[in-house]
């Protein structure tokens, strides 16, 4: 199993290659781009809440404040995804929104992966990093799993 940063770092770099082919989709294409955004960056966001999150605060304790930030980043980025799933992609004002949510994302995955991932893997152990990918992945698939319900 891969350690947990390289996992958050796969999903980033899956989400982007989304966040491209949406940047330059027709209206007819949005709604499964959309529909792709929400099965990637949902259950990662909740399996960083659930697993991760956590053990970077027990482990460095100066992230506290940035991890907390990323939470509300995460919230955010979620209501405007609904809003988005919820929208005519034609409608009036959806580019923006969309162009907002990815600007958002981009922006939270800029601070995790150059200033808390990298505080993270200093300080934990490779053990730890290792069970916490078990545990990523693990609570990926259950989001992933309610998402369809």
């Amino acid at each position: 199993m891969s350690g947990v940063i390289t996992l958050i770092k796969k999903d980033h770099a899956t989400l982007e290659a989304v966040f491209k082919k949406l940047e330059s989709a027709e209206p007819d294409e949005i709604p499964n781009l959309l529909r792709q955004v929400n099965e990637l960056l949902v259950p990662h966001s909740k399996a960083e809440e659930e697993v991760v999150y956590p053990a970077i605060k027990a482990t460095v304790p100066d992230e506290q404040d940035d991890v907390d930030d990323g939470l509300e980043e995460h919230h955010h980025v979620e209501a405007t995804l609904k809003q988005l799933l919820a929208s005519d992609p034609g409608a009036p004002g959806v580019d923006g929104l969309i162009a907002a949510m990815i600007g958002e994302v981009r922006h939270h995955v800029e601070e995790e992966e150059e200033e808390i991932l990298p505080a993270f893997a200093k300080a934990a152990s490779n053990e730890q990093l290792s069970e916490l990918g078990s545990q990523f992945t693990e609570a990926k698939d259950r989001a992933l799993a309610q998402l369809g319900e």
